[in-house]
């Protein structure tokens, strides 16, 4: 199984790393899953960008999108959608406030 997080980013330099390793640590704990992180910056006013590049640098399953304009969460959404790969496609927030580790309750009853 292929997960694929769609993380829109919008002033969380301070927090989307986090999210992002997060995400690393319970899926790593998992043999039966591959993943992906598409993460969409957009048009943030802070230094998020530069931050999501390093990620993207030190981790290949991490992608990054840089949207133009501001055009909203549900937006920025999309533009992620468009690229997951994955066979199931999970919305996590930048700022920490999707718990990860509840993912496996959630996809239990679509495995089965």
């Amino acid at each position: 199984m292929k997960l694929s997080f769609v993380i829109p980013c919008y002033s969380s330099y301070a927090t989307v790393e986090e999210v992002c390793d997060e995400i690393i640590g319970e899926v790593s704990m998992r043999d039966d899953c591959d993943y992906e992180i598409i993460a969409v910056n957009d048009c943030s006013p802070d230094h998020v960008m530069e931050k999501l590049v390093t990620l993207a640098a030190t981790n290949q399953k991490i992608k990054v999108i840089d949207l133009a304009k501001n055009v909203g969460k549900h937006c920025a959404l999309m533009a992620g959608f468009r690229f997951a790969s994955g066979d199931y496609v999970i919305c996590v927030d930048d700022d920490g406030q999707c718990p990860v580790d509840q993912l496996w309750e959630l996809l239990q009853p679509l495995e089965h």
